[in-house]
């Protein structure tokens, strides 16, 4: 998690939570227009980027009360101490639209024995934005963020480790990264739930200022996607510590999405025409299966229940890590609720 100093002291103060590039140039105005800034309790807080019309998707941990001093939990801000700004790159806000929010959603598995998997909240506002929404890539253009393509980051917030904000939206180019490189650099990595990029040698980075930021790729013709939301990372920029995003056009943080904002998904490119690799990458190891990376997942819950007391508390926690490979978030939702059920401590 790449929380702000400046939020972490708000919060101290009884504001909110934090996370901007690293080796980035300004963006020109009237450009990443999609690209937020979410304020909490008055001070500025997150990055976000605008799905739909009224939603704005930023980190799981901008969403938590307690995510900000690195407590996953499902306890969240109330929905009135934030304000999204959109449609303006000046850090300050000004000239920007902006919105007051009426629901937060934060993801159902974030907090849940899940270390710092499915980091997404959603915000739905008051009232619609006219910036042009920026869509999650569809299942057909998975080649468009293929390890080794450049994808775009963005944000506000710090250009160096524990270094100074920058005024103005920072954007920068990183390469994706395949998922063994990226749990060589973090063991507690989820492929699941996570992706990363970065170049090996650093240099290049999301940072504080940052989190719930928008990790977009190409799929042709200007057209930008939504693949990740920035979530966490080891500083700033060092080498062989790529930054770590949600992977939002994957199952399951898609289905989670799709279930309070379908209009969020890009629509499925026609038969034939899926976005191909780009050259130079068809040898690129195919991507494992929603299934194969849920049964991952399971696995890794189920070994980290070996550490939990034996007994009833160590049952709880497998029949929750069982739930993992339930192949829809409602059957995911009920199997969790299910097995609290028949664990609950009397």
């Amino acid at each position: 998690m790449r929380v702000a100093t400046i939020l972490v002291s708000a919060l101290a103060l009884g504001a909110a939570p934090a996370q901007a590039i690293v080796n980035g140039e300004p963006v020109p105005a009237g450009q990443l227009r999609a690209v937020a800034s979410v304020n909490i309790a008055g001070a500025f807080g997150c990055t976000g980027t605008l799905i739909a019309p009224t939603w704005v998707m930023t980190a799981g941990h901008c969403g938590s009360a307690t995510g900000p001093i690195g407590i996953a939990s499902q306890l969240g801000f109330p929905a009135s101490s934030y304000e999204v700004v959109l449609d303006t790159v000046n850090a300050d806000g000004s000239g920007g639209d902006r919105h007051a929010v009426k629901r937060l959603v934060i993801a159902e598995d974030y907090g849940f024995q899940n270390g710092q998997g499915s980091d997404v909240s959603l915000l739905e506002l008051t009232e619609a934005s006219d910036a042009p929404p920026i869509k999650i890539a569809a299942v057909g253009e998975r080649a468009s963020w293929n390890p080794g393509v450049l994808s775009t980051i963005a944000g506000f917030g710090l250009t160096e480790e524990d270094g100074e904000a920058a005024e103005q939206m920072q954007r920068a180019q990183v390469p994706i990264q395949s998922d063994p490189d990226c749990a060589e650099a973090y063991p507690d990595y989820d492929q699941t739930e996570m992706l990363c990029a970065g170049f090996p040698q650093g240099g290049t980075d999301t940072c504080q200022g940052d989190s719930g930021g928008p990790l977009l790729v190409s799929v042709g013709s200007g057209v930008q996607r939504l693949v990740g939301s920035t979530s966490f990372g080891d500083g700033c920029a060092r080498e062989g510590r790529p930054g770590v995003y949600a992977r939002v056009a994957d199952d399951p943080l898609r289905s989670f999405v799709a279930r309070f904002v379908p209009a969020a998904l890009a629509a499925e490119p026609a038969a034939g025409q899926a976005v191909q690799p780009a050259p130079g990458q068809a040898a690129q190891p195919a991507e494992p299966t929603a299934a194969e990376r849920r049964a991952a997942t399971r696995r890794r819950a189920m070994a980290r229940c070996a550490s939990k007391p034996a007994g009833r508390v160590r049952k709880r926690c497998r029949a929750l890590a069982r739930c993992y490979t339930r192949s829809t978030a409602e059957a995911r939702a009920t199997c969790r609720a299910q097995a609290r059920r028949a664990y609950r401590a009397s």
